[in-house]
């Protein structure tokens, strides 16, 4: 990433290419989600789901289960961006793959000239920015968690054991999440391209006969493969981390049997 980038003043002639990708994968997303929406709009109300609409409902279904067991009852509500980040990550890896060429023109200044005019699209996470961004978003939804529930006790962080130091481990959650994503993201693509690169110097760029029979494996373990695991792991520490800052399982089960109790009294 190219820091340089970010404190110019004339940032719109020098956006990273990686921005392409994610608003590619941001389109992906949200284009599925019109059509499962009108899909089961269409549904009569005792129809079996079918298709998309059936595989979406058992997704829901999981992310529900998990989002309740890993955070509790009280977080189940975040189901849906845990399912949205999951799903933004994985397609940014398989972006990387699957070679989507580059077909905007927005000048010779910009990052978008004629020598990326027509390359693949990369994945977006070798950027820094974007696991920045995602990390960042969690990073908010873990303070939003701790305020809601520590109230006055969350600033006691920033005075307790030792004045200041809570200011560092604040912000740890953010580096933690974003850096690990990046640096599985950039060692793939590196490895990647330095073995398009050594097949390149075989015998004058014969080697590149060989990419077909081999290529396909180092992408689908560094894209496919890591992107699952990636994706799964960014949303299972996100979950956790957001956790931590509220009640524990059974203080949630503890809370929301009281005031079932409650109301079941009021009635």
């Amino acid at each position: 990433m190219n820091i340089d980038n970010i404190i110019r003043s004339d940032f719109p002639n020098n956006v990273p290419v990686e921005l392409l990708s994610s608003f590619l994968v941001m389109l992906i997303i949200i284009v599925l989600s019109f059509i499962i929406y009108f899909k089961q709009k269409k549904m009569k109300p005792l129809e079996k789901p079918r298709g998309i609409t059936s595989l979406m409902e058992i997704l829901i279904e999981y992310m529900d289960k998990k989002t309740g067991e890993d955070m509790g009852i009280l977080h189940v509500s975040l189901s849906p961006y845990f399912m949205c980040l999951f799903a933004y990550i994985f397609l940014g890896f398989i972006v990387g793959i699957i070679g989507i060429p580059n077909l905007i023109y927005l000048g010779e200044d910009s990052q978008f000239n004629s020598n990326k005019l027509f390359t693949a699209l990369p994945n977006p996470f070798t950027n820094l920015a974007f696991p920045l961004i995602i990390g960042f978003i969690t990073w908010i939804l873990i303070q939003a968690i701790s305020i809601r529930f520590k109230k006055v006790k969350y600033l006691k962080q920033f005075v307790s054991p030792i004045p200041g130091v809570g200011l560092f481990t604040v912000f740890s959650p953010l580096i933690s999440l974003s850096l690990r994503l990046f640096g599985n993201a950039f060692a793939g693509f590196c490895l990647s391209t330095i073995t398009y690169f050594a097949f390149s110097q075989i015998v004058n760029g014969l080697g590149l006969i060989l990419v077909p029979a081999i290529m396909p494996f180092f992408h689908a373990y560094f894209d496919l493969f890591a992107g699952f695991i990636q994706s799964l792991v960014f949303m299972t520490l996100s979950m956790m981390d957001i956790a931590n800052e509220g009640p524990s399982i059974e203080e949630q089960l503890s809370m929301v049997s009281g005031r079932y109790k409650l109301l079941k009294d009021l009635q």
